[in-house]
C-alpha cells in the first residue's frame, strides 16, 4: 500500500524528530543516558577509535567500557572516538567548557562542575577588600576568577557539595585534592567555611581541612585567630586561621620568582610543593 505525500511527510518528520531520543533511550537501559551536545575535549583524553555505522552504535559500544564519558562518530571515517576524563578522574566535565567544542558529541551524563576560583597569570589583583570578596570578579571561568562569596553561600545553602581543586605545577605536572563536603555561611557569621573528606593524587596532602571552621578575612576584614592580619601579611583573602596550609588567592607569581621565593607568599598549596613554591595555576570547582 503507497502511503499518500502528506502522510509520508507526516511520517518522515516522526521519524525524524524520535532519531535523538532513540539514541539516548536505547543506552538509557545500561545506565548510561547520553546527551549530543558541542562539548570542547580539553577536560578528556582518547582511549580507544572503533568501526561503527552511526551514532546509535557508537553510543552502544561506549556504555561497554564505564571510563568512556565522551563519544563522537565521524560519519566520514566510521569512527566513533571515544574518551576517559584526565588524570584518572571518575568525573570531571567542567561547566565552563560544556556546549563549547566545535564537533557535536555524545557525554554521558549531564553534571558539571562549577568553577569558583582560578588563577593562571598575574593579570587580574586578588588582594582586594572585602565588598569586592562578596561578589564575582576577573576574567570569567576560563581566566582569572572568583565567583564570590555570596555566590559560594547560595550555591551551598542547601546541602554541602563536592570540592575539586585541581593544581598545575612549573614543569607541567597536575595533580588534584578533593573534598567530599564543602558548604560555606551566610554574610552574618562571615561565610564560615566548612570542609571535609580529603582524598588527592599522588604526592599531594591535605592542606585545606585544618582551615575547617574559619571566617573568612580580608585585607579590610580581619577574622583569623592570629594577632595581626593574615591578609595583609600575605597579600589575598582567605579562610584563614594563624595563616593557612593554603592560599589560593595569594600574589601570583610569574615563573622567575615563584620557586624559592620569600615565605609563604603567593599560590600556596603546602603539601606537598611548601611554602618556597608559588603554583603555575589553580582551579577550584563545585559539583
Amino acid at each position: 500500500m503507497q502511503l499518500k505525500p502528506a502522510r509520508q511527510v507526516a511520517l518522515l518528520l516522526l521519524l525524524l524528530a524520535a532519531v535523538p531520543n532513540y539514541v539516548t533511550e536505547a543506552t538509557a537501559s545500561s545506565g548510561r543516558p547520553w546527551r549530543s551536545n558541542r562539548e570542547s575535549l580539553s577536560d578528556y583524553e582518547a582511549v580507544r577509535s572503533v568501526p561503527v555505522r552511526n551514532d546509535f552504535e557508537c553510543t552502544v559500544h561506549a556504555s561497554r567500557d564505564s571510563a568512556v564519558q565522551l563519544a563522537a562518530f565521524n560519519a566520514s571515517s566510521g569512527l566513533c572516538a571515544q574518551f576517559r576524563f584526565r588524570l584518572g578522574l571518575s568525573h570531571c566535565r567542567k561547566c565552563r567548557n560544556a556546549n563549547k567544542g566545535a564537533q557535536r558529541v555524545w557525554t554521558a551524563g549531564s553534571d558539571c562542575w562549577t568553577t569558583m576560583q582560578h588563577r593562571v597569570s598575574g593579570s587580574v589583583d586578588f588582594y582586594r577588600n572585602w565588598t569586592q570578596y562578596q561578589s564575582e570578579f576577573g576574567e570569567g571561568p576560563d581566566g582569572n576568577y572568583w565567583i564570590g562569596l555570596n555566590s559560594l553561600h547560595a550555591l551551598t545553602a542547601s546541602g554541602p557539595r563536592k570540592l575539586r581543586i585541581l593544581m598545575k605545577a612549573w614543569n607541567d605536572s597536575e595533580h588534584w585534592a578533593e573534598y567530599s563536603s564543602f558548604s560555606v555561611g551566610p554574610e552574618s557569621d562571615n561565610y564560615r567555611l566548612s570542609v571535609s573528606g580529603f582524598s588527592g593524587s599522588a604526592g599531594i596532602g591535605d592542606s585545606l581541612s585544618v582551615n575547617n571552621g574559619m571566617q573568612f578575612s580580608a585585607k579590610d576584614a580581619d577574622h583569623d585567630i592570629k594577632t595581626g592580619n593574615c591578609a595583609t601579611s600575605h597579600k589575598g583573602a582567605w579562610w584563614f586561621t594563624s595563616c593557612f596550609d593554603t592560599h589560593p588567592n595569594g600574589e601570583y607569581k610569574d615563573a622567575s620568582a615563584a620557586i624559592g621565593g620569600a615565605y609563604a607568599e603567593g599560590v600556596i598549596w603546602k603539601y606537598n610543593f611548601g611554602f618556597y613554591y608559588s603554583l603555575m595555576e589553580i582551579e577550584m570547582l563545585l559539583l
